[in-house]
């Protein structure tokens, strides 16, 4: 109950400063885009979230052991940079493997970024992202003798930035302070090239909370100025609702190969609301 609060709260906290210092401007604060993503996390939370829980309470292997890390500190620190390398890793593999990318497309669908983007996924990424914790601080490492607060400190810091990156909020990285900011910290205008329609020519920063993966792995691809468009080009977009994003249904095709919009991924670009 603790994360989903802290979600939503994270959520509408960026919204608001979204409002305030918008990176497009123009749009309506309850648009299509909202509503669906809303409507997307809400069912997954109840379709997978027990099946998900239980898993949590059965895989307690603990095959490395962890007791070399006393301290609460040092143990949070460490559990966050395991868990957002991990998420490295699984976010390249969500682009690379084709079938892995089938269904990440669909967070990629969005032609309109805030902070509850993160929630438009499909549910194969929604049980990738909920077994990365289990299988690192329950099967992989042991970290039964961690104090309470380690872990749930260390994966909320993730549940924040996940609404932070997503934010249609401008951030301008060449500018103090945001340009200290960007050395290390991920932020709506280092995530928005994630999410450029061109993604096939730069595909991507991939790092959750921190960017040094990216500069490390060599994927970094920000560029001075936030993408003109955002979403997926050509025969893999999607239609935008969560039912298409579910059975994975693509918009139709026209004679130049592009998809037909259907006026829906366009509601929040042109301000109109829900």
């Amino acid at each position: 109950m603790a994360r989903l609060l802290l979600q939503g709260g994270a959520m509408a906290f960026f919204l608001v400063v979204g409002r305030l210092h918008p990176r497009v401007r123009g749009v309506g604060l309850l648009n299509r885009d909202l509503v669906w993503n809303l409507l997307n996390g809400v069912l997954l939370f109840i379709l997978v979230a027990p099946l998900v829980g239980w898993v949590s309470g059965h895989a307690q292997l603990g095959l490395v052991s962890m007791d070399w890390l006393s301290q609460g500190w040092a143990q949070a620190l460490g559990a966050f940079i395991v868990v957002d390398l991990a998420r490295y890793a699984l976010h390249v593999a969500g682009h690379r493997v084709p079938f892995l990318w089938s269904f990440h497309r669909v967070h990629h669908s969005a032609e309109f970024l805030d902070s509850t983007t993160g929630l438009r996924m499909h549910m194969v990424d929604f049980l990738q992202l909920s077994a990365l914790p289990i299988v690192l601080f329950g099967v992989v490492l042991d970290t039964s003798q961690f104090v309470p607060w380690a872990l749930p400190v260390a994966l909320s810091v993730g549940v924040v930035f996940d609404g932070f990156q997503h934010a249609n909020l401008r951030m301008d990285s060449r500018t103090m302070p945001f340009r200290i900011w960007n050395l290390l910290l991920n932020n709506p205008h280092f995530h928005s090239w994630h999410h450029t329609r061109d993604g096939h020519l730069c595909d991507g920063n991939y790092g959750n909370t921190l960017l040094i993966w990216d500069r490390i792995f060599g994927t970094e691809v920000t560029q001075a100025e936030p993408p003109a468009l955002y979403g997926i080009a050509g025969q893999q977009r999607l239609r935008n609702d969560p039912w298409s994003w579910l059975w994975l249904r693509e918009m139709p095709t026209v004679a130049d190969g592009t998809g037909a919009s259907d006026g829906a991924g366009m509601d929040a670009a042109d301000g109109s609301e829900a």
